[in-house]
């Protein structure tokens, strides 16, 4: 067997005129490709002139590394611990906001008749609640510093996802223009294969001539055919990309609105409560003067009952419906499985594609294997 490295010598080097109309005959729109890219192909196409079993195995490696790094960069992202972190602080949130209880202000008096006794007792109350609410104010505030710390890490994560998706668009053209110029040499040596062929007389190191480049010309298709998979690769990672950033943003955004309207409105309608309570109290406690201990205390016990409840149901209101969460919830649901089924499909079309391709190949390798001088002497 000859020198497989020597291969480039053997094979007469094409005008760039005749490669560029085998370059035109390509069908650039499916490898991301256009007219204009084609000096580019021509520079990938150098890295072939040495045409041996070396030069194939490696063609376009640097950029399948490149490729198989963004991957990992996207699974360490889906992996990352912010936003369960973040939905933590969130529930300790939840967490302290429901010890805070208006009851020490609303509980009815127990003691006698004084008024001066029912005021200082109601004072006093009223002191105890603003001090736990003040505590309770400060939890948050600390609570609330942590989930923006975890906001920042997201958003600081969707500009690294816009490098990225630039990036892997970059790979895509790089792919395509590796594809290109793998092919155009796919052709080149085609044709030299065919010019071999069809000479009359053929001795036996011009059938071993044959015989190398069509073995070199199969590992080339299939190298080729490799760095398309790559690309199809590449494109199903531009959506992934930008899934991730649209729910880091949906996230910054629902945490915006948790920290900026739902907490501070919280807050101030419990501020607004206390004011309201201690005044409804204040007018009770008026109007004690001119009616008797007992029906004071009679209608005191009644308002502070209905207060404790109207209290109650509105602090244990939900912000966000049960529904709509469920709809979220089985909204992304059914885009990750839409787009993992979407994948399985394709794989699979291409596995077919590949071994019918191989088929085609081995079938043209016999064809000329069998048409090789010492094969039809042995038929003879």
């Amino acid at each position: 067997m000859s020198d497989l490295t020597q291969q480039n010598a053997l094979i007469p080097q094409t005008s760039k005129e005749v490669r560029e109309e085998k370059f035109g005959h390509l069908n650039l729109k499916d490898i991301g490709l256009e007219n204009a890219d084609f000096d580019e192909v021509m520079n990938a196409h150098q890295e072939l002139n040495d045409l041996n079993h070396t030069s194939v195995a490696e063609y376009g490696k640097s950029i399948a590394t490149k490729t198989s790094t963004y991957t990992d960069e996207l699974l360490d992202l889906v992996k990352n611990k912010d936003l369960d972190e973040t939905g933590q602080k969130l529930n300790q949130v939840v967490q302290v906001a429901q010890q805070l209880n208006t009851s020490s202000i609303l509980s009815p008096a127990k003691s006698g008749g004084f008024l001066g006794s029912l005021l200082s007792k109601f004072k006093g109350a009223k002191q105890n609640f603003d001090q736990h609410f003040n505590t309770t104010k400060e939890q948050i505030d600390a609570l609330v510093k942590e989930i923006e710390t975890s906001q920042s890490g997201l958003k600081s994560r969707v500009g690294t996802l816009d490098k990225m998706f630039g990036a892997v668009q970059d790979e895509y053209k790089q792919l395509g223009i590796y594809i290109a110029a793998g092919k155009i040499k796919q052709t080149e040596i085609q044709d030299f294969i065919h010019e071999l062929t069809a000479k009359p007389e053929q001795d036996q190191q011009t059938t071993q001539q044959i015989y190398d480049l069509n073995h070199l010309a199969n590992n080339l298709e299939k190298r080729v055919s490799d760095l398309h998979i790559l690309q199809q690769s590449a494109m199903q990672t531009l959506p992934m990309i930008r899934i991730i950033q649209s729910n880091n943003l949906m996230l910054v955004d629902k945490f915006y609105a948790i920290k900026n309207i739902t907490l501070p409105a919280w807050k101030n309608q419990i501020s607004l409560a206390i004011s309201l309570a201690e005044q409804k109290n204040s007018v009770q406690l008026a109007n004690t003067i001119d009616d008797a201990t007992n029906e004071l205390l009679k209608r005191n016990a009644d308002l502070l009952h209905q207060n404790s409840v109207d209290t109650a149901k509105a602090n244990q209101r939900s912000v966000i419906d049960i529904e709509t969460l469920e709809h979220v919830q089985n909204s992304l649901i059914n885009t990750v499985n839409d787009v993992i089924q979407i994948q399985k499909e394709g794989m699979q079309k291409r596995q077919e594609a590949t071994v019918r391709l191989r088929n085609l190949q081995d079938n043209l390798q016999q064809l000329v294997i069998g048409a090789s001088p010492a094969k039809i002497e042995q038929k003879k």
